[in-house]
């Protein structure tokens, strides 16, 4: 085998392998998050960080169990897949509608046969709309990059202090970075090496410190549990999975314990709920983005009411009746699914022990039976006869008896007469001629069966021809598919740095009137110190004031006491 043509047996038999891992993964996620949702019933009063282990411990089953079946296919030999699609062609040609073992095994057959067929139409599918989901992730990160670097700017050391304690309180022993940020709507962490704390500027001047205390604890816990990688991991397995409805619901739950976890770390540190549901609520307004490569403080708006009512009532979340329909609609499509698996196990299983027992009982042939042979249907050959065979049907040709004759039987060569003579030369012409007839009725079958195959490497022909049409008219799709998804991809990062440009440049307005009114109300504030200063200088004076008014009060009484006595005194001199 030349070297191109071995590359290009690898890579056919990589995408037969890609294409039924992803296939298969559908009913692998699907029985996952049906026996998530078991597990979450069970563990329905456990502590959210019991539920959180128990579900990534499902999402980790079900990345070993794609990696298990792409390993599996890979190891598998291409003749095997060949097999399927034959078997698939010839079965699905002629599938009856009945409800029988023998329908279901042969609508499996025929479902194997046409994704082995097709797999690199599916291969190419997903390929375009990964391709999309992959840019989409790009973007997420692009937002950090650019929330990590602009509009920046460093705290009060109080509060950087505070981050400090609170990271002792923790156990975090990583070095953590608080900033204030005009580029985000809501607190967020972001990095796992070296983790930053991004938080809305003005937030810690306009909040309570309780509630403050509250936001840092919680993205403290994202950044002790490091839910910063994992979550990324995450998204990158839901982009690639993005098709399987059963991942993406437990990726969804998976989020909501995690948030859960963390609120219960965030409690246990303050002990307030009131605060803690107040600040969550406070940032019901700011959860804009909602990219999902950080880990945010208020999460989906939608998962808000979900949080308060657990942190109030302390009980976990009950499935809802979409959540239930799913999980019912799972269970009967794995039923389904199962019970045509064992079908079709069984069928093969007794058509092989039928097949063993016929091969044993079947007698062997004498040589002497061996010898005799049975002249079939002699028939003259109609002109045109090829030509009107070529135009049937394949089915009309393989049902219809091409050679129509009256049966003759043939006497061996060897034969004797009834008298025990050996046969004269007319009964050895007759042998002969009969003989040279079972000839041509040979020949004629010969040629019949070649018609017959002629025919149907004209159909496959034409069906490749088809099918070259088809892979061209996909191509062809796929790039004009690719062409739209990139001019909407230009179109939408035109529309997001415009308005990124917007925002940043209201955000920019905005810190610096915020930065002049913190002037401002520092000057104020210095003001007001001097003022209150001047006023207990102001109050000392007064009292002391009031303490030598006091005291003149004192002698001017004394003095009017003494009056008196030398008014008396002078009065009695007069006298």
């Amino acid at each position: 085998m030349y070297p191109a043509q071995a590359t290009n047996a690898t890579a056919q038999h990589f995408i037969q392998a890609f294409s039924w891992t992803l296939l298969h993964s559908l009913w692998q996620g699907l029985l996952l998050a049906v026996l998530t949702g078991l597990v979450l019933t069970f563990a329905k009063r456990s502590a959210a960080a019991v539920r959180y282990n128990l579900v990534l411990l499902q999402f980790a089953l079900f990345i070993l169990a794609c990696g298990g079946t792409f390993a599996w296919e890979w190891l598998k030999t291409p003749h095997q897949n060949v097999v399927h699609l034959a078997a698939g062609a010839v079965k699905g040609a002629s599938l009856p509608l009945s409800l029988n073992a023998d329908s279901i095994r042969q609508f499996a057959r025929m479902c194997i046969g046409y994704f082995t067929a097709n797999a690199p139409v599916v291969v190419l599918l997903w390929f375009i709309l990964f391709v999309f989901r992959s840019m989409r992730m790009m973007g997420s990160l692009v937002y950090l990059h650019r929330a990590r670097n602009r509009f920046v700017y460093q705290p009060d050391a109080e509060w950087k202090a505070k981050v400090a304690t609170l990271c002792q309180k923790l156990q975090l022993k990583k070095a953590v970075t608080l900033l204030e940020s005009g580029y985000v709507k809501a607190p967020m962490v972001i990095g796992h090496l070296k983790p930053v704390i991004l938080v809305p500027i003005g937030l810690i001047a306009g909040l309570p410190a309780g509630q403050v205390e509250a936001v840092l604890l919680h993205e403290l816990a994202h950044i002790r549990r490091h839910d910063y990688i994992v979550n990324f991991l995450q998204t990158l397995a839901e982009t690639v999975f993005f098709f399987n409805p059963g991942l993406l619901w437990i990726s969804s739950v998976l989020r909501d314990e995690r948030e859960n976890c963390c609120d219960d770390i965030a409690l246990a540190q303050t002990k307030n709920k009131r605060e803690f549901v107040e600040a969550l609520i406070s940032f019901k307004e700011h959860a804009i983005y909602g990219t999902r490569a950080q880990v945010a403080f208020p999460g989906k708006k939608n998962h808000l009411l979900n949080r308060v009512s657990r942190i109030i009532h302390n009980r976990n979340k009950a499935f809802g009746p979409g959540e239930k329909i799913f999980f019912m609609t799972g269970v009967i499509i794995l039923s389904a699914m199962v019970a045509t698996a064992a079908i079709s196990q069984v069928k093969s299983m007794q058509y092989a022990n039928r097949h063993i027992e016929h091969t044993v009982r079947a007698p062997k042939a004498s040589s002497a039976i061996a010898t005799i042979a049975r002249v079939p249907r002699i028939s003259k050959k109609l002109p045109g006869t090829a030509e009107r065979m070529n135009r049937l049907p394949l089915a009309e040709l393989r049902n219809s008896s091409p050679i129509e004759s009256p049966e003759v039987s043939l006497i061996p060569p060897d034969a004797v007469s009834e008298k025990g003579q050996p046969l004269t030369e007319k009964q050895q012409a007759d042998n002969d001629q009969l003989q040279a007839l079972k000839d041509q009725e040979q020949a004629k079958r010969d040629e019949a069966q070649a018609l017959i195959d002629q025919a149907q490497a004209r159909r496959d022909q034409e069906q490749a021809l088809k099918d070259q049409a088809q892979a061209r008219a996909d191509q062809e799709q796929a790039k004009h598919d690719q062409e739209q998804v990139k001019a909407g991809k230009d179109q939408q990062e035109k529309h997001e740095q415009q308005q990124d440009k917007e925002q940043a440049k209201r955000n920019e307005e905005q810190a610096a009137r915020n930065a002049e009114q913190a002037k401002r109300n520092q000057a104020q504030d210095r003001l007001n110190a001097e003022q209150a200063r001047k006023n207990a200088e102001q109050a000392v004076r007064n009292g002391e004031q009031a303490k030598r008014n006091e005291q003149q009060n004192k002698l001017n009484a004394e003095q009017a006491i003494h009056n008196e006595e030398q008014a008396r005194k002078n009065q009695v001199n007069v006298q």
